[in-house]
């Protein structure tokens, strides 16, 4: 499946062999930058989507988290992304820590910005 980085498309997953969206027509990018491929939907909140990727280095699963404001007006937009900008600084500061994912790259694609973490599996109390 290919992802619709459009963070208004309402079915952003399309196969493999789109050129561009079937819901809402942008240009499909098969991988961003040139080695994450989104396999999944994680979840979203009021200021990003985060999404599970194709992995390319053994047993380290990875997320993507898009960041996707929903706030209106230039002040309030430039101030989430500055706070976003502040969270990727902070992870890359932690550095290793049990709890905390492992920021591994930060980027803009496609005028939106993006997180890479290593995945940190939680597991229940049986």
């Amino acid at each position: 499946m290919l992802y619709c980085s459009n963070s208004n498309c309402s079915n952003p997953f399309n196969p493999d062999d789109n050129k561009f969206c079937i819901k809402c027509g942008q240009t499909l990018t098969p991988l961003f930058r040139n080695r994450l491929r989104v396999i999944g939907l994680f979840g979203e909140d009021g200021f990003s989507r985060t999404y599970e990727r194709d992995a390319d280095r053994i047993d380290e699963p990875c997320v993507i988290k898009q960041f996707v404001p929903q706030v209106q007006g230039t002040a309030a937009l430039e101030k989430a992304t500055e706070l976003f900008k502040q969270e990727a600084k902070r992870l890359y500061d932690l550095g290793e820590h049990p709890q905390i994912p492992r920021l591994i790259a930060y980027f803009e694609q496609d005028k939106w910005l993006y997180l890479v973490q290593e995945l940190i599996e939680r597991h229940k109390n049986v």
